[in-house]
């Protein structure tokens, strides 16, 4: 579900099908100031950027459990979709 909601929003999430989401950004700066912003919305996520990756693969990952509720998702796309439109990923 969260999946398909980013995909549509635009958002590169690789080819994974676990529940562990990685959102490409691509730059390592707008990965961390999009961590920054999601933590201060509420959103936990976690940066992999360089050495971990390529600077160029740098990414957010999100992790979804079974209790996360369909609300709880779509606001997490939400939040996500305006800070990401915020710093020009999207």
């Amino acid at each position: 579900y969260m999946r398909a909601k980013l995909q549509k929003a635009g958002f590169d999430t690789g080819h994974s099908t676990t529940p562990i989401i990685p959102l490409y950004v691509r730059d390592n700066t707008k990965t961390f100031m999009l961590t920054r912003m999601l933590m201060e919305d509420g959103v936990f996520v976690n940066p992999v950027v360089s050495p971990a990756v390529a600077s160029e693969d740098s990414l957010i990952r999100l992790s979804l459990m079974a209790t996360h509720t369909f609300a709880q998702i779509d606001e997490a796309v939400d939040k996500i979709t305006k800070n990401a439109k915020l710093l020009g990923i999207l």
